[in-house]
């Protein structure tokens, strides 16, 4: 009985802390076993701040999400909605 108790334990700290490595908060990976990509795909990017549909990730229009993504991922960015705002999303794709 003690045996198992102190499995319980340890399963419940482990949860715990895997919880806490866990962040969503778009400059880093949501998967908490991968540290550092230094990458910029795949990933959201607040620091350009506000992103406008149609406008930030058109390549025609030399959008800043656009020209941003495209120096490292090949197939650019776009505009992706996050509650009532849109953020720069890179595509997930290497070049």
């Amino acid at each position: 009985m003690l045996r198992l108790m102190i499995i319980y334990l340890v399963l419940f700290a482990t949860i715990v802390l895997c919880m806490g490595s866990n962040k969503i908060d778009g400059e880093t990976n949501i998967a908490p076993w991968v540290y550092e990509i230094k990458s910029r795909c795949c990933k959201e990017h607040r620091s350009l701040e506000r992103c406008l549909p149609g406008i930030d990730d058109n390549p025609d229009k030399n959008g800043k999400c656009w020209i941003y993504c495209v120096q490292e991922c090949k197939r650019g960015g776009f505009c992706k909605r996050f509650g009532k705002k849109h953020i720069c999303h890179c595509c997930c794709s290497v070049s």
